[in-house]
């Protein structure tokens, strides 16, 4: 089973910027669990970064270090505030080989 990591989250070595700064989704427990029937699924890159097979990013989403050259899915933002899961699903379904 492959191992999404959803980029939400990233240092940009002075400060964090994430998603989470609409109130509304900061809870990701509905996307684990929507994507853990599928996936192998992580939404802390910090901690997860070393040990994934790809990146989902939000697009647009600011600039990270992506350290390990991993593949990254890009999906737009608007799919993550809708919480269109089955939309994002098409784009890693699309992506991941």
């Amino acid at each position: 089973m492959k191992k999404i990591c959803f980029v939400l989250t990233v240092s940009s070595g002075i400060n964090f910027s994430s998603i989470d700064a609409i109130p509304f989704i900061k809870n990701h427990d509905d996307l684990k669990a929507y994507f853990s029937r599928y996936y192998d699924v992580s939404v802390n890159y910090l901690k997860d970064k070393d040990s994934v097979d790809y990146l989902v990013v939000p697009k647009p989403f600011v600039p990270f270090d992506n350290e390990n050259n991993l593949p990254i899915i890009e999906v737009p933002a608007r799919l993550f505030i809708e919480k269109d899961f089955e939309k994002i699903k098409m784009y890693l379904d699309n992506s991941i080989s």
